[in-house]
């Protein structure tokens, strides 16, 4: 796994079935630089992958002990579907939010990889469906995703089971918001680390057009913005799960995040998760955690005017943004809550170890049948 926050949750709530023996493999991406990094001469892309791969040995050490692997990393991921031409255990899933970009031009795809050529995302696409046809089962974090793995590359329905990951309500918990004081100003959060990626240009402009006299702009991200605005703050140093972090969504009158392009940010369902209304984009598989007219409204990409209408929409109502985000805690305890969907996904792979399980005996038993034994 990857992502430390859905690793985090995702580890917390699994060691509690006593039903699996578990080991974990979690991949941070880099190495610290206290620590020994046999691969500190490699160039980019090479080192990443090595990093990556390095970090994943834990698991990739012990695949012939292990009934499934569950897969976050997609290194790991095309070195186990390589390995199952020879051994057929363990039997491996797939799990994340990017699903293949079968068609780059409608794909929400990162400015980094914007720059490739079609034969790369051609090839890319390739090797997705390869492996897919190596895997027992498929987790999508989304219905987006899901679509795209059974309609576009043809997997099979019963494969593929929409299940995110989910937030750790135990430390998200609800919130009892007070309405706003009468003279305060209402406060927009927007937390990205990725500051243009995530619109938080476009909002800082639309913002300070047309808002700055009457509400706060509070920036969580790493690339924070050249300039500096009358009743904008800006924090550099804040990362996942911290207190800060869950102090400023519960301050937050409104959560604004317009991105660019993006599959499913963690973003959404903390600001959902801590009652707050949510103004965002539909790209990727936003549109399955921030439901418009329900617990927020959702605008088309880089169109400043439809942002600021929106968001000029709910600072004029407040009873209509506590509506939304009391509704939008509703929506992350029922869809996305870590405690439901984490056995959710266990159950999935304990499945296909005991499909497996009851088939193989009949496969033994045929064979010594045609023996005459």
């Amino acid at each position: 796994m990857g992502n430390m926050t859905r690793y985090l949750n995702f580890r917390k709530y699994a060691e509690r079935d006593p039903e699996v023996d578990l080991l974990w493999a979690p991949v941070k991406h880099f190495i610290a630089p206290e620590e020994p990094n046999p691969f500190k001469y490699l160039p980019d892309p090479f080192y990443t992958r090595a990093v990556i791969l390095y970090q994943s040995s834990p698991v990739l050490k012990q695949m012939h002990q292990l009934d499934v692997v569950l897969f976050h990393m997609f290194e790991a991921y095309v070195f186990a579907c390589c390995r199952s031409l020879i051994y057929k255990q363990p039997l491996i899933i797939w799990n994340n939010d990017d699903p293949p970009v079968v068609d780059p031009y409608t794909y929400p795809i990162y400015p980094k990889d914007f720059n490739k050529s079609l034969r790369r995302h051609r090839f890319r696409l390739g090797l997705d469906v390869w492996c897919a046809k190596r895997a027992a089962a498929f987790i999508p974090w989304s219905a987006w995703g899901e679509k795209i793995w059974v309609n576009e590359c043809g997997m099979p329905r019963e494969k593929v089971q929409t299940i995110h990951p989910g937030l750790d309500l135990e430390h998200w918990t609800a919130i009892d918001r007070p309405p706003l004081a009468p003279d305060a100003k209402p406060k927009i959060l927007f937390v990205g680390g990725d500051f243009e990626r995530k619109g938080g240009d476009r909002l800082l402009n639309v913002f300070s057009e047309q808002f700055a006299d009457r509400a706060e702009l509070h920036l969580v991200t790493k690339e924070p913005p050249a300039t500096t605005l009358p009743n904008v703050y800006v924090y550099t140093d804040i990362g996942p799960n911290d207190d800060r972090l869950a102090q400023l969504y519960a301050r937050a009158d409104l959560f604004v995040l317009p991105t660019t392009a993006d599959l499913s940010p963690w973003a959404y369902l903390e600001a959902m998760a801590s009652g707050c209304a949510v103004i965002s984009t539909g790209v990727g598989g936003v549109g399955d955690m921030v439901r418009h007219n329900e617990t927020g409204l959702i605008v088309p990409v880089g169109d400043e005017a439809a942002l600021a209408e929106a968001i000029r929409s709910l600072l004029d109502n407040p009873t209509l943004r506590r509506q939304m985000g009391t509704q939008g805690r509703k929506v992350v305890e029922r869809d996305f809550n870590a405690a439901i969907n984490v056995p959710r996904m266990l159950d999935v792979m304990k499945k296909v170890a005991d499909r497996k399980r009851m088939i193989q005996p009949t496969a033994e038993s045929s064979d010594r049948l045609q023996r005459g034994d």
